[in-house]
């Protein structure tokens, strides 16, 4: 399963379908299309919701990021017309209420088990695919057309990611708690774990009874974004069984300090484009080869 490095890694390949300011004045709009049969029957949207967003005049404007899950953010090109129009829309509509009226559309998209997003250029590795690197990727269901001429898709062999359309009334720049796909997370592990604020999250850590693995796996305890491949990393690191609990002030110091330098560390490997971790690492040992673990999700 894609963990917080690798859904960063995708949250920058949909950043290249951002409307800047010099291409805002362009007459196309965004246009989604689905891939070849069979799409996903649940969990996501229907072919009405995605003809009204391609007939609404949308841009996109960002991609946000909370844990494993992404946000695509897109704006009506008239604002003001879009508020006239639809005045009385809710804050984070479900899909069943996308009119194609709404100033702000949000799509969510959630990686499930082999979910993954690429572009003619970036065609992230899946094991479980071997060394295909065709674009669009099999088992694609949705593909972003960018006014500004970038495209990306989502692909998902297994069929358990989802991609969700919600309506967003709220105040601009987007405010995060409103995003119904992130309000049942636990902070966003990087961003939580940074020094300059993890003060409140080594509390939130210590002396609690259940056994530290879990937490950590845990998307709506504590943070959320850690996988097993990270949870295993993090706790080798910081010299934890995975099944320890209760623990100090100093052990949640160092662990959330381990936190912060795995996934920073990760990051930066995708986004340099980087296939190889740290060599020193356990996920070479643990993650790869020999095993179910070896092929069990995306790697690097």
């Amino acid at each position: 399963m894609p963990e917080l490095p690798e859904v960063e890694h995708y949250r920058q390949i949909l950043l290249s379908l951002v409307n800047n300011e010099s291409n805002k004045q362009l007459k196309k709009s965004v246009h989604l299309e689905f891939g070849p049969p069979p799409l996903p029957t649940k969990r996501f949207p229907s072919e009405q919701t995605i003809n009204l967003i391609n007939e609404g005049n949308y841009y996109i404007t960002d991609v946000l990021r909370k844990g494993k899950v992404l946000c695509v953010v897109l704006e009506k090109k008239s604002k003001s017309t879009a508020a006239e129009e639809d005045a009385t829309a809710a804050i984070n509509n479900e899909e069943a209420d996308i009119t194609g009226k709404e100033a702000t559309i949000l799509i969510s998209l959630h990686m499930g088990m082999t979910g993954r997003i690429s572009s003619p250029n970036r065609i992230p590795k899946l094991e479980s695919l071997s060394d295909e690197c065709s674009y669009p990727p099999p088992h694609t269901h949705l593909i972003i057309n960018s006014p500004n001429g970038q495209q990306s898709c989502f692909s998902d062999p297994r069929r358990f990611g989802s991609v969700f359309v919600h309506s967003y009334n709220g105040q601009s720049p987007i405010d995060e708690d409103c995003i119904s796909a992130f309000q049942e997370l636990a902070p966003d592990a990087l961003a939580a774990s940074a020094q300059d604020s993890n003060s409140g999250i080594v509390n939130t850590f210590v002396n609690q009874k259940k056994v530290i693995k879990a937490i950590l796996l845990d998307q709506r305890q504590v943070i959320s974004g850690v996988g097993n491949w990270v949870a295993d990393e993090v706790l080798y690191r910081s010299r934890l069984h995975p099944d320890q609990s209760f623990l100090t002030v100093s052990e949640a110091t160092k662990l959330v300090s381990e936190i912060h330098h795995v996934l920073s560390t990760a990051v930066k490997c995708l986004n340099d484009g980087e296939e190889q971790l740290p060599e020193q690492w356990l996920f070479h040992r643990r993650w790869r080869g020999g095993g179910s673990k070896g092929t069990n999700s995306q790697r690097f």
